[in-house]
């Protein structure tokens, strides 16, 4: 089990003895792809299909495509197994909120879809390609937001957000009076798993010396 108290921002590195973890927020594939499609239709050239798609972390599936063959339209669609969690802590309005009319009605098969006009640019195709690619970790944000605003108000006691983010793991998140509070609860079935998780853990908690900004990390 792990534990860590979480900040406001994003840790986007840490330094560790041995080397340096990076931690992305953002989805490159989709980025990149978004980006050289809004630049090819800002320079007039003619539209071409496209079919991508992508496999996340944490289970997370995108897809990127021509909604019913129309070239001029590009649909990004992300599938979440834990949606409906997220749902329950504002997830739809936070996406909103982020997307505004960019959010369309979803695919089959995913929770949430955004459309690209091909012959109606946004003013800044790369600020639009990169909220794009941030879209599972805006998926996520609500949780946090709702808990960092309890600690805020002293909204605390027993409520928890309980999130099933992967198959045997689960994320928990609490407000306290002086911190919010996040733990990942994650079942090793190897003895091996076991041993490599404990000095991964162990180095990431001594990474935490290199950053002062990091949260603190625990484990058992």
């Amino acid at each position: 089990r792990v534990s860590g108290v979480v900040v406001r921002g994003v840790v986007r590195s840490l330094y560790l003895p041995v080397k340096m973890i990076l931690l992305e927020i953002n989805n490159r594939i989709i980025e990149e792809t978004l980006r050289l499609k809004l630049k090819n239709a800002q320079l007039a050239n003619k539209p071409e299909a496209v079919e991508v798609k992508i496999a996340d972390f944490d289970g997370v599936l995108y897809h990127v495509s021509n909604p019913n063959g129309d070239k001029t339209k590009i649909r990004v669609s992300i599938s979440l197994k834990f949606y409906k969690e997220l749902q329950e802590h504002g997830a739809d309005e936070l996406l909103k909120r982020e997307y505004g009319a960019l959010l369309t009605t979803p695919e089959d098969g995913y929770n949430v879809s955004l459309l690209f006009d091909l012959e109606n640019l946004p003013e800044n195709i790369e600020e639009a390609a990169r909220k794009a690619s941030h879209l599972k970790r805006n998926c996520f944000a609500s949780v946090f937001e709702k808990y960092f605003d309890f600690q805020e108000r002293g909204e605390i006691g027993d409520k928890r957000a309980v999130i099933h983010y992967r198959d045997d793991e689960t994320m928990y998140v609490e407000a306290k009076p002086d911190r919010v509070t996040v733990v990942f609860s994650t079942i090793f079935k190897d003895e091996g798993d076991v041993v490599l998780g404990k000095v991964f853990m162990q180095e990431f908690k001594e990474g935490r010396k290199a950053s002062h900004t990091a949260p603190q990390v625990l484990f058992s």
